[in-house]
C-alpha cells in the first residue's frame, strides 16, 4: 500500500508540473506573453524589467522582444532578447543560464557591468549586430561571444572570459580601424590574444598577443600595405593603441610588407622589414639586442634618394649597429657597416662606386652637413670610393670630378661637433678634375694626420702644358696652430675667373710660380699677424688688355714685367717688380687691407696705362701729340676707364 501511495504521488507531483509547464507554455504563445514574463523576472530579479512580448521555446529558449530594464536610474533598451534557461534554474542563489543573447542594441560598455547581468550565472554572453560607445571608443556592428563572463571588480567594464568578437569598425583616438577580428583569453593576469586582425589606413593588420606583468607582448604582428602620410610616423601605429586598456611594452616580432612609411624626415617606400624583440617603454638607445633588417624599393630623405637599399640593424648598449647595408645612389652602388651611437658614428667600412653626382649638388651637400651636424665623433676605419663623378653647374664657380678615386684608412672626420681631418691617411685621384677654366688630369693627393696634426704628402695635379705641386703641414697640437705650404706650379692658364674678377685689367697667357708660405691658424686675426713667406710669379707668353665700355680695346701688349717679387713678413706683404717701362709695386698690410696699395703702370706705344689693382681702376693716357692738336698730347684720354675694363673721363 506504501508503495502504491507513493506512486501516485509521485505521478501527480509530476504531472501537476507538466500541467504548469504546459500552462505556462501555452500563457507565453498568447497575448499574455509579454505580461507573464513581466511578472515573473520583477519577482525574480530586484530591477524593473519590461517586455512587450515573449514567445518560449521548449525546453529552455525564452526570446524577449523590446526589453528595458530600469537599472539603478538608468533605462536600458534591447530590441531583441534571448535566454537559454539552465537546467538547473537556480544556483548559488542566483539565476542561472546557459545564455544571453542580445541583438541590434545601442549600448553604452556599461551595459556589460550591469548588476543585473553581475546577479547571474551566465555561462555564455552573446552580442550580435551591436553598437557600443565607451569613454574613448566606440564600435559599429559589433558581434561578440564570451564564455562563462566574470565579473571581479566594480570598476571591471567587460568580463573575463573567453572573447570572440567581430567588428565592423572600432573608432579609437581618432583612428578608425575597419574589420576587426579578435579571439583571446581574458584573464585577470595572463590574459592572451590567440588572433586578431583589422584594417587601417588601407593596411590588413593581424597577429597574436600575450600579456605579461609589464604588459602586453605583440607576439607575431604582421603589417601589409600599410601608407601612412608624412603628417604621421611609424610610431602612430602603436601609440594609437595607449588609449586602450593594452598597454603594449614590447614586440616579439612584427613584419611591415608593402608599406611607406615616414620616420624623422625619412621616407620609405614599398619597405618590407622584420623588427624582433624591441622593448617600447625604452629609447631606442636602451634596447637589448633588438633585431631589424628591411629592404625597400627607394627611401627619400631631403634631395638624396637611396633606391633598393637593404640593411640589417642591431640594436644594443652600442648603439645601433648597421650589421650590412646596400643600395643604389646616384647610378652607382653604396655599401657601408658601422655603429651609431646617439652622437657618435663609427663607420667600419664604407665603399662606393659609380656614383654620378650632377644634379642638386650644393642641395644635397647641405642636407648632409645638416643631417652630420648632430653628430660629435665621425669615424671610418675603411674608405673606399671607385670611379664616380661629380658635376656642380648650379651657381659659380662651376667645378666637376670624373674618375674619383679615394682610398682612406682610420679616418677621423669629426671631432667634438667640429669637421676636419683629425686621424688617418688618404689619397684622392682624379681622372679629369676642373673649376672654371681651370683644368686637371691624372691628379692625385695624399694627406696623413695624426692627433691632429695634418700632412700634405703631395699634390700633383697635371696641367696640359704643366703641373702643380704641392705639400704641406698644419700641427694642430700645437699653440695657435702652426703651419707651412710649398707650391711650384708651371703652366697654369691665367685667365680664370676668380683671378680675373679681382683685377682691373684682362691678363692671358701661363704662370709659373714658386710658393713658400707659413703661419698661424685660428681666426682672421691670427693669420694676418703670422703670415710669412715669398712668392716668386712669371708670366710666360702672356698679354694684357683693357676694354672700353662698348667691349673696343683702349690699351693692350704683352706683359711688360719678368719676375713678380711677393715678399710677406708677419702680414705685411711687399710687391714688387720692375721692367723697363713698367713697373708693378704695393704694400698691404693685412690687418689693414683697406689702406694698401698696388699699383701698376706700363707705356706702350703712344699710351700708358695706370691701374690701382685693389680698388680695381685704370687711367689710360696719351702720350703722342694728336695730329689735329697738339696742345692735347699730355693731357688723360678721354677714354680712361674707372672700372675693370671700363673707361674713365674725370681724371
Amino acid at each position: 500500500m506504501f508503495k502504491k501511495a507513493l506512486l501516485v504521488t509521485t505521478v501527480t507531483t509530476l504531472g501537476i508540473i507538466s500541467l504548469l509547464m504546459l500552462s505556462l507554455f501555452f500563457l507565453l504563445q498568447s497575448s499574455y506573453s509579454g505580461k507573464v514574463v513581466n511578472v515573473m523576472l520583477n519577482q525574480l530579479t530586484p530591477y524593473t524589467v519590461s517586455v512587450q512580448q515573449a514567445s518560449y521555446s521548449p525546453p529552455y529558449q525564452l526570446t524577449l522582444m523590446d526589453v528595458e530594464v530600469n537599472s539603478d536610474s538608468q533605462l536600458i533598451h534591447i530590441p531583441k532578447l534571448s535566454l537559454w534557461l539552465s537546467s538547473s534554474l537556480w544556483k548559488n542563489q542566483k539565476l542561472s543560464l546557459d545564455s544571453i543573447l542580445i541583438e541590434e542594441a545601442n549600448l553604452d560598455l556599461a551595459v556589460l557591468s550591469s548588476p543585473l547581468l553581475k546577479s547571474m550565472n551566465i555561462q555564455q554572453l552573446a552580442l550580435q549586430n551591436v553598437d557600443i560607445k565607451a569613454p574613448n571608443w566606440s564600435a559599429r556592428d559589433v558581434n561578440i561571444q564570451i564564455k562563462q563572463p566574470q565579473w571581479l571588480s566594480p570598476q571591471q567594464n567587460l568580463p573575463y572570459g573567453e572573447i570572440q568578437l567581430s567588428a565592423q569598425q572600432l573608432y579609437v583616438g581618432g583612428e578608425a580601424l575597419d574589420k576587426l577580428l579578435i579571439d583571446a583569453q581574458y584573464q585577470s593576469k595572463n590574459s592572451t590574444i590567440y588572433g586578431a586582425s583589422f584594417k587601417w589606413y588601407g593596411a590588413d593588420i593581424s597577429g597574436q598577443a600575450e600579456q605579461f606583468k609589464q604588459g602586453w607582448s605583440l607576439i607575431n604582428v604582421t603589417v601589409n600595405k600599410l601608407k601612412l602620410p608624412h603628417s604621421s610616423s611609424i610610431s602612430t601605429l602603436l601609440s594609437k593603441f595607449e588609449v586602450l586598456d593594452l598597454p603594449f611594452y614590447h614586440i616579439n616580432s612584427l613584419d611591415i610588407i608593402n608599406s611607406d612609411l615616414h620616420y624623422a624626415g625619412w621616407q620609405f617606400n614599398q619597405i618590407d622589414a622584420s623588427l624582433e624583440n624591441l622593448l617600447l617603454d625604452r629609447t631606442i638607445w636602451q634596447q637589448k639586442q633588438t633585431k631589424l633588417s628591411f629592404d625597400a624599393e627607394s627611401i627619400d630623405f631631403s634631395q638624396l634618394r637611396l633606391v633598393g637599399p637593404t640593411a640589417k640593424l642591431t640594436l644594443g648598449d652600442n648603439g645601433i649597429s648597421l650589421d650590412e647595408f646596400d643600395a643604389d645612389f646616384k647610378q652607382g652602388r653604396l655599401q657601408m657597416s658601422g655603429i651609431w651611437s646617439k652622437k657618435n658614428l663609427r663607420i667600419n667600412w664604407l665603399k662606393a662606386s659609380g656614383i654620378k653626382w650632377v644634379d642638386d649638388v650644393n642641395q644635397s651637400f647641405i642636407s648632409l652637413s645638416n643631417a652630420s651636424s648632430i653628430l660629435e665623433s665621425l669615424t671610418i676605419k675603411q674608405l673606399e670610393i671607385k670611379n664616380s663623378q661629380l658635376i656642380q653647374v648650379e651657381q659659380r664657380p662651376y667645378w666637376q670630378l670624373s674618375g674619383v678615386n679615394i682610398e682612406g684608412q682610420h679616418l677621423n672626420l669629426i671631432q667634438d661637433g667640429e669637421v676636419n681631418l683629425y686621424n688617418g691617411s688618404l689619397e684622392v685621384s682624379a681622372n679629369n678634375a676642373s673649376i672654371d677654366n681651370f683644368l686637371t688630369s691624372q691628379a692625385i693627393i695624399n694627406v696623413t694626420a695624426k692627433s691632429g696634426d695634418i700632412s700634405l704628402e703631395r699634390a700633383f695635379l697635371p696641367l696640359a702644358k704643366g703641373y702643380i705641386e704641392a705639400n704641406g703641414r698644419w700641427q694642430r697640437q700645437a699653440i695657435s696652430d702652426p703651419w707651412y705650404l710649398s707650391l711650384h706650379l708651371d703652366g697654369l692658364p691665367i685667365d680664370q675667373p676668380l683671378l680675373q674678377a679681382r683685377l682691373p685689367f684682362q691678363v692671358t697667357g701661363m704662370a709659373e710660380a714658386d710658393v713658400e708660405l707659413n703661419g698661424l691658424s685660428g681666426d682672421y686675426p691670427i693669420l694676418a699677424h703670422s703670415l710669412t713667406g715669398s712668392i716668386d710669379l712669371q708670366l710666360h707668353n702672356a698679354a694684357l688688355q683693357v676694354q672700353k665700355a662698348d667691349n673696343t680695346i683702349d690699351y693692350q701688349q704683352e706683359w711688360p714685367l719678368d719676375t713678380v717679387k711677393i715678399r710677406i713678413d708677419r702680414g705685411r706683404i711687399n710687391i714688387n717688380s720692375r721692367g723697363s717701362k713698367a713697373e708693378l709695386a704695393g704694400n698691404i698690410d693685412l690687418t689693414k687691407y683697406h689702406f694698401g696699395t698696388l699699383l701698376f703702370t706700363s707705356e706702350n706705344g703712344c699710351k700708358r696705362l695706370w691701374s690701382d689693382i685693389l680698388s680695381q681702376t685704370n687711367v689710360t693716357q696719351q702720350l703722342c701729340p694728336s695730329p689735329t692738336n697738339e696742345s692735347t698730347s699730355n693731357k688723360p684720354d678721354q677714354d680712361s676707364s674707372l672700372d675693370k675694363g671700363k673707361p674713365r673721363t674725370d681724371l
